[in-house]
């Protein structure tokens, strides 16, 4: 008879087991979203920017408007952002924009699944799509924010424009897929997705209700108007439309979704980026405004960012302040500066290592001290004391204007060091009793002009290491 001390401690010993399965499993299942996120562990890449790759993994989509020929003719051209090679959606039989003549699609076909795809647009009103399970399209097309227009579930979902990186910049789109489930071959439960717009969760198990654009457009096109979707796999299909689109680092995880669910949530891929010393601190949940204090006619939340915007006169810059206090981090955060005929293109900026106060106008929320500009202007002013201290230096010609520009800020000791899309804008190493422990701000600027600023994605580590780890550029 075994004892209850060897009976307690097999189970503890097979719970630890269980345990560490458990977790092994989840690392399989999650991992970074966004630009630049890596495959998964058990992931199949479909794209690493070779000829071979595209060769053996891919084939045309041979539908009743096909018109080109084995081999591939897409071409393999240079990234223009980070350098190697991707996969550009060339081919001389979509010229002009004939649709069906010329797209690919993977070899292998695929009922659930979880993708990651990265894609460019290199001209103005650029038009390509994503089709899972080569049914149901995902929008790729510049310049339009309807429900036909980028990154939506065409003619479905809303278009998640606001989350778009723009022209000639990397964009990625994160999903978790789930197809169709029949009854004696009668469609019982539609197909859902979960999609993430770089970074930023677009839609959340969502229903596809049909096959949209006809017969040139996929599988169950042409039947029932669409609506026939039938219980056989497809392949993941990229669509040539005569267009400079570009595609990298697109890979595959096949899943067997048993639950009508494809929630999912997952790390942004900048915060791989920390060192694994420093403890990454979420500054802003999507949500509200918690942790944060500000004029409220001012700030407020737009598509899971911070958006900060006037229609009328700004008596004195205005801050939305951290609660806590901050001497010694890094942060790392993307702004998009709102560009029009009647907006202001005055800078924003960063407010710390100062002290807040009342300014002009009975602005509670007035800020004494180095502000890090941003967007228009650039460098360090140091408010309400010693004006400009450091100058602009190289920002203006790295900025996007109008568009998501990704910053990190360094502060360790006396020394300020500030990225910029990639480029060290400065270095500068302050006056130590010029410096503080204070909240960090972001400024919407005294004006008496309209202006509009979001932020998403703020990131912070304190006691953070020397290292500047979002620098590309030198």
């Amino acid at each position: 008879m075994l004892s209850q001390k060897f009976v307690h401690n097999a189970t503890r010993k097979c719970l630890f087991v269980c345990l560490l399965s458990l977790v092994a499993s989840m690392k399989s299942v999650f991992a970074d979203i966004g630009v630049g996120a890596a495959p998964i562990a058990d992931a199949e890449v479909l794209l690493d920017g070779s000829r071979e790759m595209l060769d053996d993994k891919w084939t045309y989509w041979q539908g009743p408007g096909f018109k080109s020929e084995l081999p591939i003719k897409w071409k393999i051209v240079a990234d223009p952002v980070d350098g190697g090679t991707v996969v550009m959606t060339d081919d001389p039989a979509a010229a002009g924009g004939r649709f069906g003549t010329a797209d690919i699609v993977t070899k292998k076909e695929y009922r659930d699944f979880r993708l990651h795809i990265e894609l460019l647009i290199a001209n103005p009103r650029g038009n390509s799509g994503v089709y899972l399970q080569n049914r149901h399209e995902i929008q790729v097309l510049d310049g339009d924010s309807t429900p036909h227009g980028m990154a939506a579930i065409i003619n479905e979902s809303e278009s998640p424009y606001y989350a778009y990186n723009g022209l000639g910049n990397w964009n990625s789109y994160d999903v978790v897929f789930r197809a169709a489930r029949f009854k004696n071959k009668i469609r019982s439960e539609k197909s859902r997705v979960t999609m993430y717009f770089n970074g930023q969760k677009t839609n959340t198990d969502f229903e596809i209700n049909k096959v949209w654009g006809g017969p040139n457009s996929g599988i169950d096109g042409g039947n029932d108007d669409g609506q026939g979707i039938s219980d056989t796999p497809g392949g993941l299909k990229l669509q040539c439309e005569g267009h400079d689109v570009r595609y990298r680092n697109v890979w595959i995880k096949e899943l067997n979704l048993e639950q009508p669910s494809t929630d999912f949530s997952e790390p942004l891929s900048v915060e791989s980026k920390f060192p694994p010393s420093e403890s990454v601190q979420h500054l802003f949940n999507r949500k509200d405004l918690s942790g944060w204090k500000g004029d409220a006619s001012r700030w407020s939340i737009s598509h899971e960012m911070i958006r900060g915007a006037n229609t009328d006169v700004v008596a004195s810059s205005t801050y939305l302040l951290t609660d806590k206090k901050y001497r010694n981090y890094r942060m790392l955060f993307e702004v998009k500066q709102t560009m029009s005929e009647k907006h202001s293109t005055m800078h924003s900026a960063v407010a710390t290592l100062g002290e807040t106060f009342t300014d002009a106008g009975d602005n509670t929320f007035g800020f004494r001290g180095p502000l890090l500009m941003f967007c228009h202007d650039w460098g360090i002013w140091d408010a309400h004391r010693r004006n400009r201290i450091v100058p602009g230096g190289a920002g203006g010609t790295i900025e996007k204007k109008g568009q998501w520009n990704q910053i990190e800020i360094l502060v360790r000791g006396d020394r300020i060091r500030f990225v910029a899309n990639g480029l060290e804008v400065f270095d500068f190493t302050d006056v130590p009793e010029m410096l503080t422990a204070s909240p960090i701000g972001l400024q919407l600027h005294a004006n008496s002009q309209a202006q509009e600023f979001h932020f998403r994605n703020i990131l912070l580590a304190e006691d953070p290491t020397d290292t500047l780890v979002t620098l590309t550029q030198r």
